[in-house]
């Protein structure tokens, strides 16, 4: 019997989810012999819930709701043996990954436009014992890229990053941290670290490599350099593709690193835009863990 799971964050976004729920459960019906719907209520249930749908051997599992709820169904679903396949709805305010897979990020045309037809097998990142599905990241500046409302960035379109980072950079501070990875170690001030499974978050592109969710590689971007304007000008050039053409932007790609924090001070990890960890970490990448369903105007 081919079964799935729909699990919704029925707070997620703005609350209006309800009213598209009946359509997708009519157009899952007709593919599947069972749906299953499941809603959270508290943080740790989507994790549960698909961690249940693993070990009954569902087929897929649809997730409604934002990055938050697509993380908790991906730490569910990836430290099991058996992973059903992952169909993302964006239920949520911010859905970035959606747009990694070139979906939409209004629900209703979300759902018409859901195909079960073509799948894709990406590449998902472990962070000590928790994974990611796009970034781990610290630093100030992570706000300015991550929170910048859609209606300046529909007006300003990427000066509305350069907007917000201004508005940041008086405020931001430096770490001094050391990174290993391959046979290399390197100690650096950092005010921006960001380690990625693509070369962009969203509709930001770091630089201009042919980046690819399946390519097995993480790639890592640190801003090194204390300088206010030196700020300003590598945070502009990692917004806007050009890090390999500014000398205060370390990049590289690897398969596993490790970070250490080397000052008295506690450093947070922003994992998909949840706060979730503190440093040390070890970060590797686990080569096309999920497969997930892509819309049908998707890569």
């Amino acid at each position: 019997m081919k079964k799935c799971m729909i699990i919704e964050n029925p707070n997620s976004g703005d609350g209006k989810n309800d009213e598209y729920m009946e359509g997708l459960i009519d157009k899952l019906e007709n593919e599947f012999d069972q749906v299953v719907h499941k809603k959270t209520k508290k943080e740790g249930d989507g994790e549960n819930f698909s961690k249940n749908a693993c070990l009954e051997k569902y087929d897929s599992i649809f997730v409604v709701g934002g990055d938050g709820s697509f993380n908790e169904v991906i730490n569910g679903i990836s430290k099991m043996d058996y992973r059903p396949k992952v169909g993302l709805l964006p239920g949520g305010t911010n859905n970035t990954y959606m747009q990694l897979i070139g979906g939409s990020n209004d629900l209703k045309e979300a759902i018409d436009n859901l195909s079960l037809e073509k799948t894709k097998k990406v590449d998902i990142g472990k962070c000590n014992d928790r994974y990611f599905s796009y970034y781990v990241c610290f630093g100030k500046l992570i706000e300015a890229t991550t929170s910048t409302d859609s209606s300046e960035k529909e007006k300003l379109g990427g000066l509305a990053y350069v907007k917000n980072i201004l508005k940041t950079i008086p405020s931001d501070e430096t770490s001094k941290i050391q990174i290993s990875y391959d046979d290399k170690t390197f100690e650096s001030n950092a005010s921006l670290v960001y380690v990625m499974t693509v070369n962009k978050v969203g509709n930001l592109e770091f630089s201009k490599d042919d980046g690819d969710l399946s390519d097995g590689e993480l790639n890592v971007f640190i801003m090194t350099e204390e300088g206010l304007m030196s700020k300003v000008n590598a945070a502009k050039d990692m917004l806007f593709g050009k890090v390999d053409e500014n000398e205060n932007v370390k990049s590289f790609t690897c398969k596993k690193l490790s970070i250490k924090n080397l000052e008295n001070k506690e450093i947070e990890l922003d994992m998909d835009g949840e706060v979730n960890g503190k440093l040390p970490c070890d970060i590797e990448i686990l080569k096309k863990h999920v497969e997930i369903y892509l819309p049908k105007s998707g890569n």
